[in-house]
């Protein structure tokens, strides 16, 4: 056991007399640790910036007429949307979304169909038909996208549920 401390002992004191021995330690101890942190610092949070992921989004509804009062919830959505920053929404007519997202020119689409509000204030006259979001994503484009335009998408609808 003496023999291999010794041994041992002998390689470090042999590879401080060569500087470039020194270097070449030191970059083997320093690099990976390099590496590791660039590559933790691109997927830290890949929701911070995404701005630049295209949704197009499109509004249908006509509105209704509830109680003597007009809703169009349609068009409050889109007026919301546009404030939001969080995704890049863009506002297109529905062929345009259709094609687009077939395309690869946006990620995803949303599209508010015309009876939305009337389907959203059916409660109040006795009618229960859910109201639906049609949501089309490209999955094709990007592994990650269909996971943060989801996100959008359900942001969307809970909005529309606080609203």
């Amino acid at each position: 056991m003496g023999g291999i401390l010794r041994i041992y002992r002998n390689d470090w004191r042999n590879l401080f007399r060569v500087p470039v021995a020194v270097l070449l330690v030191a970059a083997l101890v320093v690099l990976p640790s390099v590496y590791d942190w660039v590559n933790v610092a691109s997927v830290w949070d890949p929701y911070s910036n995404t701005s630049g992921i295209k949704i197009a989004v499109t509004s249908l509804d006509e509105g209704t007429k509830v109680q003597e009062k007009d809703f169009n919830i349609g068009n409050e959505v889109m007026e919301s949307l546009r404030s939001n920053k969080n995704l890049g929404w863009t506002f297109v007519d529905a062929e345009t979304a259709h094609n687009g997202v077939k395309r690869g020119d946006y990620y995803a689409s949303i599209v508010i169909p015309a009876n939305f509000s009337k389907r959203m204030t059916g409660i109040l006259e006795g009618t229960i038909v859910k109201p639906e979001i049609e949501y089309t994503v490209n999955e094709k484009i990007n592994a990650i996208a269909p996971k943060i335009t989801d996100k959008g998408a359900t942001s969307i609808t809970t909005q529309i549920s606080e609203n």
